[in-house]
Protein backbone atom coordinates (compact mmCIF):
# COMPACT_ATOMS: atom_id res chain seq x y z
CA UNK A 1 0.00 0.00 0.00
CA UNK A 2 2.72 2.52 0.45
CA UNK A 3 3.24 4.38 -2.45
CA UNK A 4 6.66 4.84 -4.35
CA UNK A 5 7.80 8.43 -3.85
CA UNK A 6 9.43 10.73 -7.02
CA UNK A 7 12.95 10.74 -5.28
CA UNK A 8 13.07 7.34 -6.56
CA UNK A 9 13.69 8.93 -10.35
CA UNK A 10 16.37 11.25 -8.91
CA UNK A 11 19.54 10.61 -11.01
CA UNK A 12 21.61 12.85 -8.54
CA UNK A 13 20.23 10.62 -5.77
CA UNK A 14 21.50 7.05 -7.88
CA UNK A 15 24.73 8.78 -8.72
CA UNK A 16 25.29 9.10 -4.73
CA UNK A 17 24.23 5.42 -3.83
CA UNK A 18 26.39 2.71 -4.10
CA UNK A 19 26.89 1.24 -7.67
CA UNK A 20 24.69 -1.54 -7.86
CA UNK A 21 23.22 -3.56 -9.86
CA UNK A 22 19.63 -2.17 -11.19
CA UNK A 23 17.57 -4.89 -8.95
CA UNK A 24 19.76 -3.60 -5.86
CA UNK A 25 19.66 -0.26 -6.29
CA UNK A 26 15.53 -0.27 -7.16
CA UNK A 27 15.08 -2.51 -3.58
CA UNK A 28 17.55 0.46 -1.66
CA UNK A 29 15.87 3.27 -2.93
CA UNK A 30 12.21 1.90 -1.83
CA UNK A 31 13.92 1.21 1.61
CA UNK A 32 14.61 4.35 2.09
CA UNK A 33 11.62 5.62 1.16
CA UNK A 34 9.61 3.83 3.91
CA UNK A 35 9.98 5.15 7.68
CA UNK A 36 11.51 2.72 10.21
CA UNK A 37 9.24 0.59 11.71
CA UNK A 38 10.36 0.59 15.26
CA UNK A 39 10.40 3.92 17.49
CA UNK A 40 12.50 4.33 20.33
CA UNK A 41 13.21 5.56 23.11
CA UNK A 42 16.38 6.10 25.36
CA UNK A 43 15.54 6.51 28.84
CA UNK A 44 17.49 8.50 31.01
CA UNK A 45 18.77 6.08 34.09
CA UNK A 46 20.05 9.41 35.87
CA UNK A 47 16.33 10.73 36.45
CA UNK A 48 14.30 7.18 36.63
CA UNK A 49 14.44 3.63 36.05
CA UNK A 50 13.83 1.46 32.77
CA UNK A 51 10.96 -0.57 34.39
CA UNK A 52 9.20 2.61 35.70
CA UNK A 53 9.01 4.59 32.08
CA UNK A 54 8.08 1.48 30.35
CA UNK A 55 5.00 1.20 32.93
CA UNK A 56 4.37 5.01 31.92
CA UNK A 57 4.76 4.31 28.62
CA UNK A 58 2.65 0.65 28.60
CA UNK A 59 0.01 2.93 29.79
CA UNK A 60 -0.44 5.42 27.07
CA UNK A 61 -0.33 2.10 24.54
CA UNK A 62 -2.98 0.60 26.60
CA UNK A 63 -5.85 3.60 26.45
CA UNK A 64 -4.72 4.17 22.47
CA UNK A 65 -4.93 0.99 21.37
CA UNK A 66 -7.36 -2.31 22.09
CA UNK A 67 -3.84 -4.49 21.01
CA UNK A 68 -1.24 -2.47 21.91
CA UNK A 69 2.05 -2.87 20.30
CA UNK A 70 4.33 -5.20 21.79
CA UNK A 71 7.22 -3.20 24.28
CA UNK A 72 10.99 -4.93 24.56
CA UNK A 73 14.26 -4.25 25.33
CA UNK A 74 17.90 -4.63 24.12
CA UNK A 75 19.97 -6.41 25.93
CA UNK A 76 23.21 -4.97 24.82
CA UNK A 77 22.06 -1.50 25.71
CA UNK A 78 20.13 -1.44 28.93
CA UNK A 79 18.75 2.16 28.86
CA UNK A 80 16.65 1.49 25.35
CA UNK A 81 12.93 0.83 24.87
CA UNK A 82 11.35 -0.11 21.25
CA UNK A 83 7.76 -0.40 20.26
CA UNK A 84 6.73 -2.77 17.51
CA UNK A 85 4.63 -1.61 14.75
CA UNK A 86 0.78 -1.84 15.54
CA UNK A 87 -1.33 -4.36 14.09
CA UNK A 88 -2.06 -2.49 10.46
CA UNK A 89 -5.51 -3.29 8.65
CA UNK A 90 -5.44 -2.76 4.96
CA UNK A 91 -8.83 -3.37 4.41
CA UNK A 92 -9.74 -1.09 6.84
CA UNK A 93 -8.02 1.66 5.63
CA UNK A 94 -9.21 1.66 2.26
CA UNK A 95 -12.90 1.81 3.83
CA UNK A 96 -11.52 4.68 5.74
CA UNK A 97 -10.33 6.28 2.52
CA UNK A 98 -14.24 5.85 1.07
CA UNK A 99 -15.82 6.95 4.24
CA UNK A 100 -14.63 10.05 4.84
CA UNK A 101 -14.78 13.14 2.72
CA UNK A 102 -12.81 15.74 3.95
CA UNK A 103 -8.81 16.45 3.68
CA UNK A 104 -5.79 17.43 5.35
CA UNK A 105 -2.98 17.88 2.94
CA UNK A 106 0.92 18.46 4.73
CA UNK A 107 4.12 19.13 3.23
CA UNK A 108 6.61 16.58 2.82
CA UNK A 109 8.43 16.87 5.87
CA UNK A 110 5.66 16.97 8.01
CA UNK A 111 4.50 13.90 6.31
CA UNK A 112 7.81 12.29 7.21
CA UNK A 113 7.26 12.92 10.66
CA UNK A 114 3.77 11.68 11.20
CA UNK A 115 4.80 8.71 9.39
CA UNK A 116 7.36 7.94 12.52
CA UNK A 117 4.26 8.48 15.13
CA UNK A 118 3.97 12.42 15.33
CA UNK A 119 1.14 14.42 15.32
CA UNK A 120 0.56 17.53 13.18
CA UNK A 121 1.27 20.61 13.85
CA UNK A 122 -0.22 23.63 12.93
CA UNK A 123 2.87 24.98 11.09
CA UNK A 124 2.90 21.66 9.16
CA UNK A 125 -0.97 22.02 7.14
CA UNK A 126 -0.88 23.33 3.97
CA UNK A 127 -4.53 22.95 3.34
CA UNK A 128 -8.03 22.04 5.14
CA UNK A 129 -11.18 22.72 3.66
CA UNK A 130 -13.89 24.85 4.13
CA UNK A 131 -16.32 23.81 6.45
CA UNK A 132 -13.72 21.09 8.30
CA UNK A 133 -15.33 20.62 12.01
CA UNK A 134 -13.72 20.24 15.17
CA UNK A 135 -13.44 16.78 15.99
CA UNK A 136 -14.00 15.39 12.81
CA UNK A 137 -12.14 12.63 10.95
CA UNK A 138 -10.07 13.48 8.40
CA UNK A 139 -7.92 12.20 5.47
CA UNK A 140 -4.17 13.19 5.31
CA UNK A 141 -2.00 13.74 2.33
CA UNK A 142 1.49 14.57 1.62
CA UNK A 143 2.43 17.39 -1.04
CA UNK A 144 5.24 15.79 -2.72
CA UNK A 145 5.57 18.10 -5.37
CA UNK A 146 5.41 21.13 -2.95
CA UNK A 147 3.09 23.21 -4.70
CA UNK A 148 -0.18 23.11 -2.53
CA UNK A 149 0.06 26.97 -1.13
CA UNK A 150 -0.39 27.15 2.19
CA UNK A 151 -4.16 28.17 3.46
CA UNK A 152 -5.61 26.38 0.65
CA UNK A 153 -9.27 25.91 1.53
CA UNK A 154 -10.63 23.45 -1.52
CA UNK A 155 -9.39 19.69 -1.32
CA UNK A 156 -6.32 19.49 -3.17
CA UNK A 157 -6.28 18.08 -6.50
CA UNK A 158 -2.88 16.59 -7.38
CA UNK A 159 -1.06 13.54 -8.58
CA UNK A 160 1.77 13.86 -6.62
CA UNK A 161 0.00 13.60 -3.20
CA UNK A 162 0.64 10.25 -1.49
CA UNK A 163 -2.22 9.30 0.93
CA UNK A 164 -0.71 8.95 4.73
CA UNK A 165 -3.50 7.89 7.30
CA UNK A 166 -6.48 9.39 8.99
CA UNK A 167 -6.74 11.75 12.00
CA UNK A 168 -9.20 13.95 13.83
CA UNK A 169 -8.98 17.74 13.74
CA UNK A 170 -7.70 19.14 16.88
CA UNK A 171 -7.54 22.98 15.27
CA UNK A 172 -9.90 24.92 13.11
CA UNK A 173 -8.61 26.71 9.81
CA UNK A 174 -9.28 30.49 11.16
CA UNK A 175 -6.73 29.16 14.54
CA UNK A 176 -4.27 27.68 11.90
CA UNK A 177 -4.29 30.26 9.10
CA UNK A 178 -6.45 32.76 10.65
CA UNK A 179 -5.05 37.00 9.86
CA UNK A 180 -1.75 37.49 8.88
CA UNK A 181 0.32 38.03 11.71
CA UNK A 182 3.35 40.51 11.70
CA UNK A 183 6.87 38.70 11.29
CA UNK A 184 7.54 39.50 15.18
CA UNK A 185 4.21 36.95 15.95
CA UNK A 186 4.59 34.18 18.17
CA UNK A 187 5.06 30.71 15.51
CA UNK A 188 1.65 28.89 15.89
CA UNK A 189 1.30 26.39 18.48
CA UNK A 190 -0.38 22.82 19.64
CA UNK A 191 -1.46 19.88 17.61
CA UNK A 192 -3.59 21.07 14.67
CA UNK A 193 -4.84 17.10 13.71
CA UNK A 194 -4.26 14.40 15.81
CA UNK A 195 -2.92 10.95 13.83
CA UNK A 196 -5.02 7.69 14.93
CA UNK A 197 -3.44 5.33 12.33
CA UNK A 198 -0.95 5.73 9.09
CA UNK A 199 -0.03 3.28 6.32
CA UNK A 200 3.77 2.94 8.20
CA UNK A 201 1.58 0.70 11.18
CA UNK A 202 3.68 2.77 13.53
CA UNK A 203 1.97 4.17 16.52
CA UNK A 204 0.51 7.73 16.55
CA UNK A 205 1.22 8.47 20.00
CA UNK A 206 3.53 11.41 19.55
CA UNK A 207 6.72 12.89 21.16
CA UNK A 208 6.89 11.62 24.52
CA UNK A 209 10.24 13.06 25.01
CA UNK A 210 10.92 14.28 28.48
CA UNK A 211 13.94 14.29 31.06
CA UNK A 212 13.13 11.12 31.77
CA UNK A 213 13.47 9.38 28.13
CA UNK A 214 14.00 10.86 25.11
CA UNK A 215 12.82 9.68 21.45
CA UNK A 216 15.71 8.66 19.54
CA UNK A 217 16.92 6.81 16.48
CA UNK A 218 18.18 3.14 17.51
CA UNK A 219 21.38 3.77 15.70
CA UNK A 220 22.24 6.94 17.75
CA UNK A 221 22.29 5.14 20.61
CA UNK A 222 24.28 2.69 19.84
CA UNK A 223 27.00 4.95 18.10
CA UNK A 224 27.04 6.81 22.32
CA UNK A 225 27.91 2.94 23.46
CA UNK A 226 30.26 2.05 20.69
CA UNK A 227 32.31 5.15 22.21
CA UNK A 228 31.69 3.93 25.67
CA UNK A 229 32.62 6.65 27.77
CA UNK A 230 33.77 6.16 31.32
CA UNK A 231 33.29 8.18 34.53
CA UNK A 232 36.10 10.71 35.05
CA UNK A 233 37.18 10.80 31.37
CA UNK A 234 37.36 13.85 29.26
CA UNK A 235 35.32 13.59 26.05
CA UNK A 236 34.64 15.76 22.79
CA UNK A 237 31.69 15.88 20.81
CA UNK A 238 33.15 17.59 17.47
CA UNK A 239 29.85 18.36 15.76
CA UNK A 240 27.04 18.38 18.99
CA UNK A 241 23.45 19.74 17.72
CA UNK A 242 20.94 18.84 18.64
CA UNK A 243 22.58 17.69 22.03
CA UNK A 244 20.85 14.32 22.42
CA UNK A 245 24.36 12.35 21.96
CA UNK A 246 25.88 14.87 24.33
CA UNK A 247 23.50 14.11 26.89
CA UNK A 248 24.11 10.30 26.50
CA UNK A 249 27.38 10.08 26.98
CA UNK A 250 27.04 12.07 29.89
CA UNK A 251 24.34 9.83 31.30
CA UNK A 252 26.14 6.69 30.90
CA UNK A 253 29.20 8.75 32.42
CA UNK A 254 27.24 9.19 35.67
CA UNK A 255 27.66 12.82 35.10
CA UNK A 256 31.11 12.54 36.26
CA UNK A 257 34.26 13.82 34.22
CA UNK A 258 34.43 16.36 31.52
CA UNK A 259 31.95 16.52 28.12
CA UNK A 260 32.99 19.34 25.99
CA UNK A 261 30.54 19.91 22.92
CA UNK A 262 30.83 21.96 19.83
CA UNK A 263 28.62 23.16 16.97
CA UNK A 264 29.71 26.21 15.26
CA UNK A 265 25.92 26.62 14.45
CA UNK A 266 25.27 29.64 16.48
CA UNK A 267 20.99 29.75 16.47
CA UNK A 268 21.43 25.71 17.44
CA UNK A 269 23.43 26.68 20.66
CA UNK A 270 20.85 28.23 22.32
CA UNK A 271 18.39 25.27 22.23
CA UNK A 272 21.32 22.60 23.13
CA UNK A 273 21.92 24.92 26.40
CA UNK A 274 18.34 24.72 27.57
CA UNK A 275 18.50 21.14 26.70
CA UNK A 276 21.33 20.35 29.01
CA UNK A 277 20.11 22.73 31.81
CA UNK A 278 16.66 20.91 32.23
CA UNK A 279 18.89 17.85 32.79
CA UNK A 280 21.02 19.52 35.37
CA UNK A 281 24.00 18.16 33.28
CA UNK A 282 26.86 19.57 35.35
CA UNK A 283 29.75 17.48 33.40
CA UNK A 284 28.89 19.07 29.95
CA UNK A 285 30.24 22.29 28.69
CA UNK A 286 29.08 23.62 25.21
CA UNK A 287 30.90 26.23 22.90
CA UNK A 288 29.90 28.08 19.29
CA UNK A 289 32.52 26.84 18.04
CA UNK A 290 34.10 25.41 14.63
CA UNK A 291 35.17 21.52 15.38
CA UNK A 292 37.75 21.91 12.29
CA UNK A 293 39.49 24.58 14.22
CA UNK A 294 39.50 22.83 17.86
CA UNK A 295 43.18 21.69 17.37
CA UNK A 296 46.11 24.56 17.09
CA UNK A 297 49.14 23.71 18.39
CA UNK A 298 50.04 27.24 19.44
CA UNK A 299 50.36 28.41 22.94
CA UNK A 300 47.29 30.34 23.05
CA UNK A 301 45.78 27.00 22.65
CA UNK A 302 46.94 25.58 25.99
CA UNK A 303 46.28 28.50 27.74
CA UNK A 304 42.45 27.79 26.90
CA UNK A 305 42.91 24.14 27.09
CA UNK A 306 43.63 25.44 31.15
CA UNK A 307 40.22 27.16 31.25
CA UNK A 308 39.07 24.36 29.27
CA UNK A 309 38.01 26.61 26.11
CA UNK A 310 38.34 26.09 22.42
CA UNK A 311 41.05 25.60 20.51
CA UNK A 312 42.50 22.68 22.47
CA UNK A 313 46.38 21.46 22.57
CA UNK A 314 47.19 17.74 21.31
CA UNK A 315 46.62 14.93 23.36
CA UNK A 316 44.07 16.57 25.43
CA UNK A 317 40.87 14.11 25.18
CA UNK A 318 39.92 10.37 25.90
CA UNK A 319 37.18 9.64 24.12
CA UNK A 320 36.36 12.23 20.72
CA UNK A 321 32.30 11.83 19.05
CA UNK A 322 32.94 12.67 15.66
CA UNK A 323 29.01 12.52 14.42
CA UNK A 324 30.27 14.42 11.65
CA UNK A 325 27.63 16.36 9.25
CA UNK A 326 26.82 14.94 5.68
CA UNK A 327 24.26 14.01 3.00
CA UNK A 328 21.71 12.48 5.85
CA UNK A 329 20.58 9.91 2.65
CA UNK A 330 19.44 7.60 5.79
CA UNK A 331 16.98 9.75 7.33
CA UNK A 332 13.96 7.70 6.41
CA UNK A 333 11.27 7.79 5.39
CA UNK A 334 12.94 10.39 2.31
CA UNK A 335 9.53 11.10 0.70
CA UNK A 336 11.26 13.18 -1.52
CA UNK A 337 14.63 14.03 -2.62
CA UNK A 338 16.44 17.00 -0.35
CA UNK A 339 15.32 20.05 -2.55
CA UNK A 340 18.72 21.86 -1.76
CA UNK A 341 20.31 19.28 -2.44
CA UNK A 342 23.21 19.76 -5.40
CA UNK A 343 25.67 17.51 -6.59
CA UNK A 344 28.91 20.46 -5.78
CA UNK A 345 27.06 19.96 -2.07
CA UNK A 346 26.96 16.06 -1.92
CA UNK A 347 30.95 16.61 -2.66
CA UNK A 348 31.22 18.80 -0.24
CA UNK A 349 30.95 16.66 2.72
CA UNK A 350 33.54 14.23 2.68
CA UNK A 351 36.08 17.81 2.69
CA UNK A 352 34.30 18.69 6.07
CA UNK A 353 34.75 15.11 7.10
CA UNK A 354 38.38 14.91 6.41
CA UNK A 355 39.05 18.48 8.11
CA UNK A 356 37.02 16.83 10.97
CA UNK A 357 39.36 13.95 11.46
CA UNK A 358 42.55 15.85 10.62
CA UNK A 359 41.32 18.69 13.96
CA UNK A 360 40.47 15.34 16.01
CA UNK A 361 43.47 12.83 15.59
CA UNK A 362 45.82 15.01 17.34
CA UNK A 363 43.50 15.82 20.41
CA UNK A 364 42.80 12.26 21.34
CA UNK A 365 45.25 10.62 23.58
CA UNK A 366 47.64 8.01 22.88
CA UNK A 367 44.85 5.03 23.25
CA UNK A 368 42.65 7.21 23.46
CA UNK A 369 39.07 6.34 20.80
CA UNK A 370 37.40 7.85 18.33
CA UNK A 371 34.10 6.91 16.80
CA UNK A 372 32.95 8.28 13.79
CA UNK A 373 29.05 8.51 12.59
CA UNK A 374 26.91 9.58 9.89
CA UNK A 375 23.29 9.36 9.33
CA UNK A 376 23.68 8.55 5.52
CA UNK A 377 24.30 5.39 2.39
CA UNK A 378 26.56 6.78 0.31
CA UNK A 379 30.18 4.63 0.38
CA UNK A 380 32.20 7.71 -0.15
CA UNK A 381 31.25 9.40 3.07
CA UNK A 382 31.23 5.50 5.48
CA UNK A 383 33.70 2.80 4.35
CA UNK A 384 35.46 5.35 2.06
CA UNK A 385 36.61 7.74 4.60
CA UNK A 386 37.51 5.15 7.07
CA UNK A 387 39.92 3.91 4.33
CA UNK A 388 41.15 7.46 4.42
CA UNK A 389 41.94 7.69 7.87
CA UNK A 390 43.62 4.81 7.72
CA UNK A 391 45.62 5.06 4.55
CA UNK A 392 46.01 9.00 6.11
CA UNK A 393 47.00 8.67 10.32
CA UNK A 394 49.34 5.59 10.54
CA UNK A 395 48.98 6.16 14.20
CA UNK A 396 44.87 5.04 13.83
CA UNK A 397 43.89 1.49 14.34
CA UNK A 398 40.50 0.27 13.33
CA UNK A 399 38.88 -1.89 16.11
CA UNK A 400 35.44 -3.62 16.21
CA UNK A 401 32.21 -1.02 16.99
CA UNK A 402 30.40 -3.39 19.67
CA UNK A 403 28.01 -3.71 20.70
CA UNK A 404 27.17 -4.56 17.04
CA UNK A 405 23.37 -4.47 16.35
CA UNK A 406 23.70 -3.35 12.53
CA UNK A 407 24.99 -5.13 9.66
CA UNK A 408 28.85 -5.26 8.23
CA UNK A 409 30.16 -2.88 5.87
CA UNK A 410 29.95 -3.38 2.23
CA UNK A 411 31.71 -5.70 -0.09
CA UNK A 412 33.68 -4.01 -2.83
CA UNK A 413 34.82 -1.30 -1.21
CA UNK A 414 38.81 0.01 0.08
CA UNK A 415 38.28 -1.71 3.22
CA UNK A 416 39.37 -5.78 3.55
CA UNK A 417 36.65 -7.82 4.81
CA UNK A 418 37.95 -7.86 8.28
CA UNK A 419 37.61 -4.15 8.52
CA UNK A 420 34.37 -4.44 7.20
CA UNK A 421 33.40 -6.91 10.16
CA UNK A 422 34.71 -4.09 12.06
CA UNK A 423 32.45 -1.22 11.34
CA UNK A 424 28.57 -1.40 10.91
CA UNK A 425 25.83 -0.11 8.91
CA UNK A 426 22.34 0.17 9.67
CA UNK A 427 20.63 -0.65 6.17
CA UNK A 428 17.84 -2.74 4.64
CA UNK A 429 19.33 -6.00 6.66
CA UNK A 430 17.16 -5.60 9.55
CA UNK A 431 17.78 -8.04 12.25
CA UNK A 432 15.76 -9.54 14.71
CA UNK A 433 15.15 -8.74 18.78
CA UNK A 434 12.49 -9.92 20.61
CA UNK A 435 10.66 -11.64 17.26
CA UNK A 436 10.62 -7.50 16.22
CA UNK A 437 12.32 -6.62 13.25
CA UNK A 438 15.05 -4.50 13.94
CA UNK A 439 14.23 -1.89 11.17
CA UNK A 440 15.65 1.59 11.43
CA UNK A 441 17.36 4.58 9.57
CA UNK A 442 20.46 4.50 7.63
CA UNK A 443 23.38 4.89 9.61
CA UNK A 444 27.04 4.09 9.98
CA UNK A 445 29.62 3.92 12.65
CA UNK A 446 33.04 3.29 12.72
CA UNK A 447 35.81 2.99 15.63
CA UNK A 448 39.74 3.72 15.98
CA UNK A 449 41.97 3.63 18.55
CA UNK A 450 44.69 5.80 18.96
CA UNK A 451 47.84 3.69 19.12
CA UNK A 452 50.85 6.15 19.55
Amino acid sequence: MFPKSPFLRNPLMESQILQRNPIQLEELMNWLCRPPTITTYRVNTLRTTVPAFKQKLQEILDERYTHPPKLYEVPSIPEVLCISPTSFNVVDMKQKQSDLQREVVVDSCCGAALLRGAHIYAPGVLAMEAGTKLNEEVLVYADLAGKCKQGTNIQYDSVDKIFLGVGVVRMQRHQIFGPAKSSTAEPLKGVAVEMIETISGVPTIGDLSCNEALLQNLPSIVCVRVLNPQPGERVLDMCAAPGNKTSHIAEVMGDEGEVIALDKVTNKISSMLEKITSLALKSISIYNFDATKAFNAAKEAENNERLGKPPFAANTFDKILLDAPCSALGNRPLLVFPPNMSQRMLESYPKVQRKLFSAAVPLLKPNGVLVYSTCTVTEEENEGMVAWVLDTFPQMSLVPATPHLGDIGLEQTALSNVERQYVQRFGQQAKEIEGVPFDTVGFFIAKFLKEY
